[in-house]
């Protein structure tokens, strides 16, 4: 089959093809020819797009109608599309006029194309619209009936208001698919052209309060509630001015479909916001249905819609996702809004429980009053418990003081007593015979004694200082200032200081060390040591015995060791 105009272009019939109209005034008019060069006759179907109405003539003589604005019977083919119906024998042409009568704006064809098909294959397409699109129409009632019968059960108003976007989104379907004009308002093709501007608004706005409502937008998020009453005044406007052009039939309707659809868009990323932010932002539970309900059902509308306003091209996914999205909003809802009824029961019982605490309040109240009585009064005997306590403790700590300060004294009797009694005994005699022999002493005999006497008391005053270091040991007041010390100066210096001690039992001390042996030492703190363990040997050293220091380098350390013959160590 082939298509040919007038001016004798020829089309292979195949998908939508474009012809030449010539416009006069308010009238689109066309003219082409088809010729029928498959060897058998045929009956076909021309589509036309949509228009107010549509007038074709036959070969000069055969007339036939159809169009928007005419009633269904009076159309050629009883169908919602434009088509009229055409036999052509064999080895045969017709010639086609065609005139196109918009009398809407938004019923201008963009484009004048025209869709030749078997008649065959037009009534099974058809026949699998009524099916598929009659089955949807089913879910649609079933769905809104069920959750119509739950509104009267529980008096939700959130199921009144999904049981109205059901039966708006219904409408729609019912509208675009031809099912109105077909079956519910065959002999209104005004209404029919109009409807779809009443019915989009009004399901937008069902859709508004159903999401106010079953968010609790007005107390979870009320910037969110705000935006809600915004595009609900919005669509009641556009109701309005919808509702106005029908009645006064004003030429209005291409202004108003592309409001509405702008205005659908803005709704349904509205709608999906509105439950984001009462999920993640307000942690609202029932909002994870409400965003699982809605996602797919919000990206199909609004590409549904673009495709609609030619900004997308018609394809399953525009045309049908937002059919699959409704299915899926349908069933989760299910779920949802018997988790929202559960959680209402939840809350009524709560607001009962929430009664039954009110009447024991005022004794709760009596009892805090009376328990503040009494912590307070228990504070008070805790605080004086802690002030006691306190007292007790610094009893504790100055007889601990006590206790060690005893301890310090009594050592440092034992030490006064017993360890400056022999030096002090020694100078003593020493000065006992410079004085009273004085005349019978040589001169070398007295500096003898002169000089022991200086050393005994060097010892003494030496003595004296190693107990002024133990007691500030013994205080924590001992400083530590370590520098670079000679390790033979400082053994050399300790063997002098206890020369005096050595020769009263007739002990020899030897020392042995070298000149370039040096450690990093506090001064006072490592001649103490020395002269501790020094005097130690000599003290428990057997008579005209032989004491031996010596020190020398191992590694990195420098050891120092003091020998004796005396009684020894225990292990």
């Amino acid at each position: 089959m082939d298509l040919g105009t007038s001016e004798g272009q020829v089309y292979r019939s195949k998908g939508m093809i474009p012809v030449q109209v010539r416009q006069k005034s308010n009238i689109f008019e066309s003219s082409f020819v088809l010729e029928n060069r498959s060897g058998f006759d045929r009956s076909l179907v021309l589509q036309f797009p949509k228009s107010g109405y549509v007038h074709v003539v036959v070969n000069g003589q055969e007339k036939k109608s159809t169009g928007a604005l005419l009633p269904l019977q009076q159309r050629d083919l009883p169908v919602h599309v434009m088509a009229v119906q055409l036999a052509i024998p064999k080895d045969s042409s017709l010639t086609i006029q065609v005139q196109f009568l918009p009398t809407y704006g938004m019923y201008v064809p963009a484009k004048f194309d025209v869709k030749v098909e078997d008649m065959v294959l037009f009534e099974k397409n058809d026949t699998s619209r009524l099916f598929w699109q009659g089955i949807f129409l089913g879910i649609f009632m079933v769905m809104a009936l069920y959750n119509l019968f739950i509104y009267f059960g529980v008096r939700d108003i959130s199921y009144l208001y999904f049981v109205l976007s059901i039966v708006g989104l219904g409408l729609y379907i019912a509208f675009y698919y031809g099912f109105g004009m077909e079956y519910l308002w065959p002999n209104a093709p005004r209404w029919d052209s109009f409807c779809y501007t009443i019915i989009v608004p009004f399901t937008n706005m069902s859709r508004l309060l159903f999401t106010r409502s079953y968010l609790n937008t007005p107390v979870l998020t009320p910037s969110i509630n705000w935006l809600l009453k915004l595009l609900l005044l919005a669509s009641g406007v556009l109701l309005v001015i919808s509702f106005t052009g029908y009645a006064l039939d004003i030429d209005i309707l291409g202004q108003l479909v592309d409001f509405i659809g702008i205005l659908g868009i803005l709704v349904y990323i509205l709608m999906l916001s509105a439950g984001l932010v009462a999920y993640y932002q307000d942690h609202y539970a029932p909002a994870r249905y409400f965003i699982l309900a809605n996602i797919l059902l919000v990206i199909g509308a609004i590409l549904f819609i673009l495709r609609e306003l030619n900004f997308l091209p018609d394809t399953f996914i525009t045309r049908y996702l937002v059919q699959i999205g409704f299915l899926v909003q349908v069933i989760v809802f299910a779920l949802g809004l018997t988790q929202r009824y559960n959680q209402l029961k939840l809350e009524a019982a709560q607001q009962r429980i929430d009664s039954e605490l009110e009447k024991k309040e005022m004794i709760e109240k009596q009892k805090e009053l009376l328990q503040v009585q009494v912590d307070q009064q228990t504070k008070d005997l805790k605080a004086q418990n802690l002030q006691l306590e306190a007292f007790i403790q610094q009893l504790e700590e100055s007889r601990s003081q006590l206790t060690e300060l005893n301890q310090v004294k009594d050592k440092l009797f034992s030490i006064i007593s017993h360890d400056l009694r022999n030096p002090l005994a020694t100078m003593q005699s020493f000065l006992k015979l410079i004085t009273e022999r004085h005349d019978q002493l040589s001169e070398t005999d007295k500096e003898k004694l002169i000089a022991e006497a200086q050393q005994s008391l060097d010892y003494l005053n030496q003595l004296l200082y190693n107990l002024l270091q133990w007691s500030k040991s013994q205080m924590q007041l001992l400083e530590f200032r370590p520098d670079y010390q000679s390790v033979h100066d400082a053994l050399e210096r300790n063997r002098r200081l206890l020369f005096l001690q050595a020769q009263m039992k007739q002990i020899q001390v030897q020392v042995s060390s070298t000149d370039a042996l040096t450690v990093y030492a506090d001064k006072d703190m490592l001649d103490f040591m020395l002269r501790n363990l020094l005097s130690n040997a000599i003290k428990f050293s057997n008579k005209q015995s032989q004491v031996n220091i010596s020190a020398w380098k191992e590694g990195d350390a420098t050891m120092i060791a003091v020998q004796d013959e005396g009684i020894g160590m225990s292990e």
